[in-house]
């Protein structure tokens, strides 16, 4: 089973997937989750918009978390890469592979409600809960019984959101620029950050879609995991999809954030988009570099990558994907006034968040160490340790300068008369957490049953 429901996105993902940082991202993801959606039930006042927008982020790390919590304990059992010998393990595996999916599709409807929502009439508003609700179920009932051949397909979910994410960055940027609108740049910043929390892994591999190499990768790891039949024609669609989709991204936005740097000079999102746009420069001409190791699987027998190549993505492309996605979500929820974080009830809460942030950026530097350095766990531990004592303190003033200028999207909507308040109940609102609990339930129930049953 394990050939069989070969992952077609972790293709490079087993390349750069570091163990030792995802339990660290199950545990961040779970709590950063389950930390929003208290931190929003407390948030009553908020309009419909911003709730939503909580819930769906909430939700959508904790599915994030039960995923690489999946991983991880598949991963830990595992020894010497002998699967199939471990039948038990198949439950860890249909568990990821569900909350992945679960995950996308409340992604591919996140760009419908945030940060300029297409759905504003309260019928459309009360159908995203049962369509994300069947939607995820529906698809992963189908891929359970088919063996998970085509999950990857599901990624053709994601193309409606990013034209809209797309046009709406470009629209307020551009008003920004040509009509000298200050305000319009939390639409355009929101907007890239959303971008870069879907797409931000793939965006790290631009040079080499652009450059028509990924297929080369795709072909090693098939040959390395046993896949004889591996060439599933909608996985290739939707990876494929997913990778062009993410070049596009981060061209354009770096066309955007440098269009606005002439003018209005570099600020830290613009350093970001330029970071990630170098670790792809770089990653694909080490791609580039090393297609004779890639194409010696197709030829003889399969040769080692370098270490340093090793290393290189486990510190960008990883991370990334690990750990510094949660953060672009954390900042999201407090720079843009999602939840109540002010408040006083609220506070101590939103300085675990701090904590956390502060606790992925430090693990991320120490699993650096590690990597280049000689150095135990026992030492990095207490690296890490220090580290953490060290900033406690400080998450307070951290904390006030990531609000500090918090506005929410959906009030610079109402100052331009673009946003519409129909009359939501909080019932209607708290059924999406009803719905995304008993779709948990029900995930857990179907992937025992079927494991034990297959």
């Amino acid at each position: 089973m394990w050939n069989n429901a070969y992952n077609l996105e972790s293709i490079r993902e087993g390349m750069v997937e570091q163990d030792s940082m995802v339990p660290v991202a199950a545990i961040v993801c779970f709590l950063l989750g389950v930390t929003t959606l208290i931190l929003l039930n407390r948030s009553k006042d908020r309009m419909w918009m911003d709730r939503m927008t909580g819930l769906m982020l909430g939700w959508c790390l904790v599915f994030f978390g039960l995923r690489y919590a999946a991983a991880a304990v598949r991963d830990a059992k595992v020894v010497g890469g002998i699967v199939n010998s471990i039948p038990n393990l198949d439950i860890f595996q249909y568990l990821f592979y569900s909350f992945t999916i679960a995950a996308i599709v409340i992604g591919a409807m996140f760009p419908f409600v945030y940060p300029y929502p297409i759905f504003q009439k309260a019928s459309s508003i009360k159908l995203v809960t049962p369509i994300i609700f069947g939607v995820s179920l529906a698809i992963i009932i189908s891929m359970m019984l088919t063996e998970y051949h085509y999950v990857w397909f599901s990624h053709i979910l994601f193309l409606p959101g990013y034209f809209i994410l797309l046009l709406v960055y470009f629209r307020f940027i551009s008003e920004e620029m040509l009509d000298d609108d200050n305000t319009a740049r939390r639409m355009s910043l929101a907007s890239g950050i959303v971008l870069i929390a879907f797409f931000g892994q793939q965006m790290t591999w631009w040079l080499a879609q652009i450059i028509s190499i990924n297929d080369e990768f795709v072909g090693r790891f098939a040959i390395e995991s046993g896949v004889g039949d591996y060439s599933y024609v909608p996985n290739w669609i939707g990876y494929t999809i997913m990778n062009s989709v993410a070049a596009i991204s981060i061209l354009a936005l770096t066309a955007g954030e440098t269009w606005r740097a002439t003018k209005k000079g570099i600020n830290g999102f613009t350093v970001i988009i330029y970071m990630i746009l170098g670790v792809g420069l770089i990653s694909g001409i080490a791609d580039y570099a090393i297609l004779g190791i890639v194409d010696s699987c197709m030829y003889t027998v399969c040769e080692d990558f370098p270490k340093s190549y090793d290393i290189w993505y486990n510190f960008t492309t990883d991370a990334l994907v690990l750990l510094f996605t949660p953060l672009m979500v954390m900042y999201l929820l407090l720079h843009f006034d999602v939840i109540d974080s002010a408040a006083e009830n609220n506070q101590w809460m939103t300085r675990i968040i701090v904590i956390l942030m502060l606790l992925i950026v430090s693990s991320t530097m120490i699993e650096l160490l590690q990597s280049i350095l000689p150095v135990s766990d026992m030492i990095s531990s207490a690296i890490l340790a220090m580290v953490v004592a060290i900033f406690i303190g400080w998450e307070e003033r951290i904390m006030k300068a990531l609000i500090a200028e918090g506005e929410s999207i959906s009030k610079k909507l109402q100052a331009l008369n673009e946003l519409n308040e129909p009359e939501i109940q909080d019932s209607d609102l708290e059924l999406f957490s009803k719905s995304m609990a008993v779709l948990t339930g029900f995930i857990f129930i179907l992937c025992i049953l079927y494991s034990s049953i297959v």
